[in-house]
């Protein structure tokens, strides 16, 4: 578990360094360093610089929304996905379906989604969707070895009954 910590901060840290020279017109709101004493510190808004970037704002907004808001996006980015196929609504498709409040299965469909871009996205987009996958995989895990705890303790619980009730 620890080397996958590491792959995901080195993909974090290529993201950050990644720059497709696209300018977005979505923003991002960047803390300016510590001002000096007695001065009050300033929220100042920056543009993304790059694809990559907007999207990384965009899986932040998305991964806290209700369920029944990410459906309704889910089903608006769908929509636009049959309309529109750039890498950039397939990798917004791809974050809603595998944000941890999707409908269960829905990751399945991310993954597919995200595997064009591991083969030919440009550096930035291929990075994110490395780390997208490897985030809905790690979900994936984690799930399942919570199913698995589950059902040990129930039958845990259930061998402490009969023993209770046996004579």
């Amino acid at each position: 578990m620890n080397r996958r910590m590491h792959m995901l901060a080195g993909v974090i840290a290529l993201l950050a360094g990644c720059d497709t020279a696209r300018v977005v017109e979505r923003e991002k709101t960047a803390i300016e360093p510590a001002p000096p004493q007695g001065a009050e510190a300033k929220v100042t808004p920056r543009p993304a610089t790059s694809e990559s970037e907007a999207l990384l704002n965009y899986f932040e907004q998305v991964r806290k929304l209700p369920a029944a808001e990410l459906a309704k996006e889910s089903e608006n980015a769908r929509k636009l996905f049959a309309r529109v196929r750039t890498d950039a609504v397939r990798m917004r498709y791809a974050m809603l379906l595998g944000a941890p409040a999707a409908a269960p299965g829905d990751d399945v469909r991310a993954i597919e989604l995200l595997e064009p871009l591991l083969k030919t996205a440009d550096g930035g987009m291929r990075a994110l969707a490395a780390l997208l996958s490897l985030q809905i995989q790690e979900q994936r895990r984690a799930h399942a070895l919570q199913q698995k705890l589950d059902a040990l303790m129930s039958l845990d619980k259930n061998m402490i009954e009969r023993g209770r009730t046996a004579p």
